[in-house]
């Protein structure tokens, strides 16, 4: 039934929705291609070059550094050129970068092509979610914003098969690393095609462009009228409330409504790269030769993880707007931990065994990461931040993202020398399962909500969201004779707090000064409504 809803949502969406998720995808995929094709690579460029660990760790991780860069440019692209112009830049971009890294005699050369490559990866990761987001209905807002988890995976896969065609070639290296240049080229043509987003458009006034655009992303002329008088009310007030709007920084210092979705955004981030998903995926053939592979095997065997990658990535589109984001969350990050200290713990084993185990624990890791961590971080900080502060908000997210992911991708031929696999995996498997209980207490459910009205979710402290999710979960589990005996309740006392909380609905936007208690019940009342 979920499977046939969703099949039914694809079929009615128009043209020119389905060339905006191709482009999107071809720009994410780059990203996931060059994952794929460094990770093979490396086998041979670090012999080359002569690189030690360090240096080594740098060059995979340089593109990470350039993505700084490009997150804090995209800031800038977004405002003045669109989601648009900002992914075209994005394209020519990566263009030059993968000319740059093909054609490199000395390490040095190669080294900033894949610093300016990076500036790429910044931009995309910082425009494709909000564009996306801006540009989908409602109802199917969480299936869009996970292409770009479907692109990476799509890339990444590809690039796996690029490194197996070029393994065995001369100088194939250089063939994998200028391959880049593909979904380059097929993005910055295919946005020649693509519509504007109408957001974008009437924030800079343009309503005619914007009504021509959401008419042609619309299944309906109903629906874009619908929608096209929602974007326009909700920005008319937002334009008059930056007449006297701050900046970025100010703004997160003054309004707590704004501060804390861009907390839980920056630990999102900071979950999702220290399960250490990166250090898997640019390392995955470096490690199956720490294992005992020769380098063409590990390759070979590497298609089978991209393969898995792109596979375990389709069940969130049937997932995340049946059951929600935070479920899918709290459903499988404790696996991941799991996964990850197979992986480590294998090498205690033999040759054989490490080589099991770490196939065996990767392909687990990546099935659990496809529908949870991996997409549904960027699905969350595509919804929650206030237009007026979305795209410097997101900005921020990718920068840190990518901060994050150059410390991990950096440091982990030094943590698995050092640390040796057991101690680097287990260290991942532990920052995983933090995370996993500060999801469970902080994180709301934003499924089905309107983006203009996510932040609604937001205008109470953190800790009511944490006490709300331990009442659901108390609540639920407290169906079972053997929780309630646990708990010390009955249904009766159910029932009672249930019913305590029904007279604040009415007044709770009107209620300032109004103590603990009342607070809580208000901000369940508003999250209930939504």
């Amino acid at each position: 039934m979920a499977t046939s809803s969703f099949m039914e949502k694809l079929k009615s969406l128009p043209a020119k929705l389905y060339i905006l998720l191709v482009v999107c995808t071809l720009g994410g995929s780059v990203v996931g291609i060059d994952t794929a094709l460094v990770s093979g690579a490396q086998l041979f460029f670090i012999t080359r070059f002569h690189l030690d660990t360090s240096l080594q760790g740098l060059t995979i991780a340089a593109t990470l550094l350039g993505a700084l860069v490009g997150a804090i440019l995209s800031m800038v692209l977004n405002k003045y050129v669109g989601r648009k112009g900002a992914m075209f830049f994005g394209g020519i971009d990566a263009l030059a970068a993968g000319l740059i890294e093909a054609f490199s005699n000395i390490w040095g050369i190669l080294l900033l092509g894949r610093l300016i490559l990076g500036i790429c990866f910044g931009i995309m990761t910082s425009t494709i979610p909000m564009y996306l987001a801006e540009c989908a209905p409602t109802d199917v807002r969480g299936i869009f914003t996970t292409v770009y988890q479907l692109a990476y995976a799509f890339g990444y896969f590809i690039g796996l098969i690029v490194d197996v065609i070029f393994v065995h070639v001369e100088h194939g290296w250089r063939f994998m690393l200028g391959s880049v240049i593909v979904p380059a080229s097929l993005v910055t043509c295919g946005l020649f095609f693509a519509e504007e987003s109408p957001r974008w458009l009437l924030a800079k006034g343009r309503e005619n462009a914007a009504w021509n655009a959401l008419t042609k992303l619309r299944s309906s002329e109903e629906l874009a009228t619908q929608d096209f008088d929602v974007m326009r009310q909700f920005l008319e007030k937002e334009r008059q409330t930056m007449k006297e709007q701050p900046g970025l920084f100010r703004t997160l210092y003054e309004k707590p409504s704004v501060r804390r979705p861009v907390m839980l955004g920056i630990a999102l981030q900071i979950a999702q790269q220290f399960c250490g998903v990166n250090a898997v995926m640019f390392y995955f053939d470096y490690v199956l030769q720490l294992a005992g592979m020769t380098a063409s095997r590990s390759i070979d065997v590497s298609v089978a993880l991209g393969f898995a990658t792109v596979l375990f990535t389709f069940p969130t589109f049937c997932l995340i707007d049946r059951f929600g984001r935070r479920i899918l969350l709290l459903s499988t990050m404790p696996f991941l931990s799991v996964m990850l200290w197979v992986c480590g713990f294998s090498f205690f084993g033999g040759t054989k065994i490490r080589e099991a185990l770490n196939i065996a624990g990767t392909l687990l890791f990546r099935f659990f990461y496809g529908p949870g961590l991996g997409p549904v971080p960027w699905v969350i900080v595509a919804e929650i931040y206030p237009w007026y502060v979305r795209s410097q908000c997101l900005t921020l997210n990718s920068f840190i993202s990518y901060m994050l992911n150059f410390v991990v991708s950096f440091s982990w031929p030094t943590m698995l020398k050092s640390m040796h696999a057991q101690g680097a995996f287990s260290f991942f498997a532990g920052f995983t399962l933090l995370s996993t209980c500060f999801i469970y207490l902080f994180v709301p459910e934003t499924k089905g909500v309107e983006m203009e009205a996510i932040q609604e979710l937001f205008q109470y402290p953190l800790y009511t969201i944490a006490k709300k999710n331990l009442r659901e979960t108390k609540a639920y589990l407290s169906k079972f004779s053997l929780f309630r005996r646990c708990f010390g309740g009955n249904d009766g006392e159910h029932e009672k707090e249930e019913d305590s909380k029904k007279p604040v609905q009415d007044d709770h936007k009107e209620n300032v000064g109004i103590d603990e208690q009342e607070r809580e019940a208000t901000c369940e009342a508003s999250s209930s409504k939504f």
